[in-house]
């Protein structure tokens, strides 16, 4: 359980050596520790200065001097945690940093827990939950169109239109509280029931608007991840390392040379692809081969793509096998016909017939011929994907779209109890557990197992 009422520290800035390093200082005795360690150029102590000031010094541990620093203070509501804070400037040595938290924690602050000065933003009000996780997907942003959808949220652009549905579902939940309620003081027009369908439909047009960039969200926020499988040998690793610019992958003309996973970051069309090289799918021939093609079969089961390689050269398997029973369950598959500077086998009546089930596209992975017509065929897949407007919300993190459906569902729901001429009470119990939902994305209803889950992927110093 973490206690707010400490005085917190953690080094802001990454590892390593740096023109300057940060450390961020917040609670209640941040300035009375810093300045037990901080001795001014000039002037008073940091008690008493006014807020967004910088003050040039030095930090001493007893008479010997650690370093010469900027502190800058942000006092109570001023500050991003909404408490009194102090970072320190340092010179951007490891050595330095450490010593200088360390002189921070032996005068009285703690170690921050993972992105404890951001939960502290979020428990006194400076922001909702929704903008306390961009926060995160900011600094992780992998892509412009990642970056872009995280500032947005960060703005209150997600919470602006769940307020307006949560607010339109309390006046909702009123009104069949007092009709439950008081029977006999609630007017009876004949319109009420009618009115009832129309504020709720309008809900659900809100929702599905929300909901409809969920899954571009999803993968700007988890990436889009595509398998590169196949039968052995067929140059599956050539090809994840033409598409990484790179020598990642080992290459030989040995069958079987992949046995693990290994995994490409590229951004196209501004999504973050994931390619996996995967071992060869074909009758093991031992343990440690198994372990891999069992893998592999994992990994395209959970791969949002397939692109499946075979050798050209090779004679085509017969036409009722020609898609393997690992991917013909995958909604998206890239044939790839490698080796293209060989002579073709396959007849032209089998071609036909697979473009029928799945695009095709002819590359030679080792001289690189055909590679940029694979990354535009992915492009324009992915680009269907791509239709966000500069205004659009985009709901990035599963716990939205999860809860958001589930709000969509139980309106639904309240809609069909409502026209079936059901009981009025179990509307009730619809609207109320829709506000619950709406409640757990912008953090006024939560717990703190959810805020541990949710603030322990955060940087120390965040």
């Amino acid at each position: 359980m973490i206690n707010y009422d400490d005085t917190i520290a953690a080094i802001a800035t990454p590892p390593g050596h740096g023109a300057i390093g940060i450390i961020r200082v917040s609670g209640s005795e941040a300035l009375a520790i810093a300045d037990s360690v901080f001795v001014p150029h000039r002037g008073k102590k940091l008690i008493g200065r006014k807020s967004h000031t910088l003050t040039f010094g030095k930090i001493k541990s007893d008479a010997i001097t650690i370093d010469e620093v900027l502190i800058g203070l942000m006092i109570g509501s001023s500050s991003f945690s909404g408490e009194d804070t102090v970072e320190i400037y340092c010179h951007g040595g490891k050595v330095i940093l450490q010593q200088v938290l360390n002189l921070i924690v032996q005068n009285g602050a703690r170690l921050a827990e993972p992105g404890e000065f951001t939960r502290r933003a979020f428990i006194n009000g400076k922001i909702d939950l929704t903008q306390a996780e961009a926060v995160s997907d900011l600094i992780n942003a992998p892509t412009e169109l990642a970056r872009r959808a995280a500032v947005s949220q960060l703005e209150g652009k997600l919470r602006q239109p769940l307020d307006e549905i949560r607010e339109e579902l309390i006046n909702i939940l009123a009104d069949l509280e007092a009709e439950i309620d008081f029977p006999d003081d609630v007017e009876d027009s004949g319109d009420e029931k009618q009115i009832l369908i129309d504020k709720l439909n309008k809900i659900c047009e809100k929702t599905n608007y929300l909901l409809k960039n969920a899954d571009a969200g999803r993968i700007l926020h988890d990436g889009f991840q595509i398998a590169i499988a196949g039968k052995p040998n067929a140059g599956k690793s050539s090809l994840l390392n033409r598409l990484a610019k790179e020598e990642r992958a080992l290459v030989t003309d040995i069958p079987g040379t992949t046995r693990d996973t290994l995994e490409v970051d590229v951004n196209i069309e501004g999504f973050p692809v994931r390619f996996i090289d995967t071992a060869g799918l074909r009758s093991a021939r031992g343990k440690v081969e198994q372990h891999g093609i069992n893998r592999t079969k994992k990994t395209i089961d959970s791969s949002d793509m397939v692109i499946w390689v075979r050798d050209i050269s090779k004679n085509p398997p017969q036409i009722e096998n020609i898609l393997p029973q690992e991917i013909k369950e995958k909604k998206e598959i890239i044939w790839v016909w490698n080796k293209c500077d060989l002579p073709h086998k396959p007849t032209k009546s089998f071609i036909e017939k697979l473009n029928k089930l799945c695009p095709q596209v002819n590359i030679c992975a080792l001289s690189g011929e055909g590679i940029s017509s694979l990354h535009n065929l992915i492009a324009e897949k992915l680009s269907k994907k791509k239709n966000i407007a500069d205004d659009d919300v985009v709901l990035m993190r599963v716990r939205h779209i999860n809860l958001l459906e589930k709000t969509a569902d139980l309106i639904r729901n309240s809609l069909k109890t409502l026209k079936s001429n059901a009981l009025a009470e179990l509307i009730v119990m619809d609207i109320r557990d829709s506000l619950k939902a709406i409640g757990e994305i912008t953090g006024d209803i939560t717990t703190e197992d959810l805020l541990d889950k949710i603030f322990s992927d955060f940087c120390i110093g965040k």
